[in-house]
């Protein structure tokens, strides 16, 4: 074995996880996008987090072995399924949103760069963001269910 077969394999293992990292966020996107508004929100949030988080990893590993992230043009506009934009009726603490938009706003920006350092720590800020939401609309939830409960006995 050969140094140079070792970093091959290591490069093909990274790039394997990437691709799955890459799966893993592309679910969770296809989640919200299919979404009605119903008590899931939170789990599809937490879902994101944890999607996020993994990519940060993969691209954090990609970046150690010297590989790049390949750019995607006009990135910088896009916007994530509706029911995590802006004035969508989102629950949730405004301020936690204002931090999950700016994360989006971040991760837009470095994926239309090669710096896969950089798109790693996007992911990581958009992970962060994303399970605090998902922490605060489990709270919110949790302390409205037994309202719910009580308005659905009382219309019966």
């Amino acid at each position: 074995m050969s140094f140079e077969t070792d970093l091959d394999r290591e490069r093909a293992r990274i790039m394997r996880a990437v691709r799955q990292a890459g799966n893993s966020w592309a679910e969770a996107m296809r989640a919200h996008k299919l979404a009605p508004p119903d008590l899931g929100f939170a789990s599809r949030l937490r879902t994101l987090a944890g999607a996020a988080a993994e990519e940060q990893i993969a691209w954090e590993h990609a970046h150690a072995a010297g590989l790049l992230w390949r750019p995607i043009p006009g990135a910088e506009h896009a916007e994530p399924p509706y029911e995590l934009r802006p004035a969508t009726g989102r629950r949730g603490p405004t301020e936690l949103w204002s931090r999950f938009d700016a994360a989006v706003a971040g991760l837009n920006r470095a994926i239309t760069g090669s710096d896969a350092a950089a798109v790693a720590d996007a992911f990581g800020e958009l992970s962060e963001a994303a399970g605090h939401l998902a922490d605060a609309v489990t709270r919110e939830d949790t302390a409205n269910q037994p309202a719910a409960r009580t308005r659905a006995r009382g219309a019966a």
